[in-house]
């Protein structure tokens, strides 16, 4: 955690020992925490956004989670319910990036299914399928964020909630898009 007083930003999914690093703490005091909320302390133990943030904060630390993984997560569970997530709490970029995809959603499938050869849009792993969304919209509506930082982003998202196979899927769609959108 930097010196400057801002919080540390981390994904959504984090392990024990990437929390510490991040909180600037000694791996030793996040187990500590962990344990005492009956939960895995494992260094490699996997933590949720919602653990993540308590244990931060009763370490007297502010973190902060990454909007991407959070507006993922949103978008997987609008696709898995049929329905359009509540927005309330999201914060404004995560209720920006869910609301834009969720009312061009038609039309960035449409475009997703066309650069996807030989993939049918319904064949796709519904979490690709969110973070192809989600990384198109972004090429189309954030002209501000370099097309190799949010490809990557949505590299990073498919290696930590999918597969391999799925992250260089990803990459090959993505990069696709960003010449004929870019």
């Amino acid at each position: 955690m930097s010196g400057s007083g801002e919080p540390a930003t981390v994904p959504a999914r984090v392990t024990v020992s990437e929390l510490a690093a991040a909180l600037d703490v000694g791996l030793a005091v996040v187990q500590h925490e962990l344990e005492s909320i009956s939960e895995d302390a494992g260094p490699d133990h996997i933590l949720d956004a919602t653990t993540t943030a308590n244990v931060s904060r009763s370490l007297g630390r502010e973190i902060r989670v990454e909007a991407r993984d959070l507006a993922l997560e949103c978008l997987y569970e609008m696709d898995s319910r049929y329905e359009d997530p509540g927005f309330e709490g999201l914060g404004a970029r995560v209720e920006r990036i869910v609301r834009g995809v969720s009312e061009n959603r038609e039309a960035l499938d449409h475009e997703i299914e066309a650069a996807s050869k030989h993939w049918a849009l319904a064949r796709m792993p519904m979490i690709d399928r969110a973070i192809l969304r989600l990384g198109l919209w972004e090429l189309k509506n954030e002209p501000e964020t370099p097309t190799a930082v949010i490809v990557s982003e949505a590299v990073r998202l498919a290696n930590s909630y999918s597969t391999a196979r799925s992250a260089s899927f990803v990459n090959g769609v993505l990069g696709a898009l960003s010449k004929s959108v870019r």
